[in-house]
């Protein structure tokens, strides 16, 4: 049974395209991908626990999580700078269902990256959801490791897998 949904931020939540940097090159926001609030708020009523396990500079994802209204969502907060270790290693993905308090089997990852989300989420017993809505990443499957339990194309998909699992 499903009890957590873990997001990754960019080109998932928010559209990497939009990200508005300060003169000292830190992101101080970007626009939601469409759908992302209203998904994100659904799973929430739902009763699920959320996370966000993010390969990014702590400023950059803070400032982003803060703009776009974010940081209500999530019960766990989990960024590769903060914490010492980047996707697709075990670590990061554990550390985020410790904070949960949730088996791996009963969490579902979503993102746009196969090669460090989809890789990493399979690797610790997650389900994954490839979210593969533009090009910007990797688009072939060429092992089981990253191959993902579920492809959608718009994020709002995901609410009809989480009614079948």
């Amino acid at each position: 049974m499903i009890e957590a949904v873990c997001f990754d931020l960019g080109d998932t939540l928010v559209a990497e395209e939009t990200v508005i940097h300060n003169s000292l090159g830190q992101a101080i926001t970007a626009n939601p991908v469409k759908g992302a609030l209203d998904v994100l708020e659904t799973v929430k009523r739902g009763g699920y626990k959320i996370a966000l396990i993010a390969n990014v500079d702590s400023i950059d994802a803070r400032n982003i999580i803060e703009t776009c209204g974010l940081e209500d969502y999530f019960d766990a907060i989990v960024i590769s700078e903060e914490v010492g270790i980047e996707k697709p290693a075990r670590e990061i993905f554990q550390i985020a269902l410790d904070r949960l308090e949730v088996k791996a089997e009963n969490a579902i990852m979503v993102s746009n990256r196969i090669d460090v989300d989809i890789v990493g989420a399979n690797r610790i017993g997650m389900k994954s959801v490839w979210f593969k809505w533009n090009n910007r990443y990797q688009e072939t499957i060429s092992s089981e490791e990253e191959r993902p339990n579920f492809v959608i194309k718009n994020l709002s998909e995901l609410l009809g897998i989480l009614s079948l699992i």
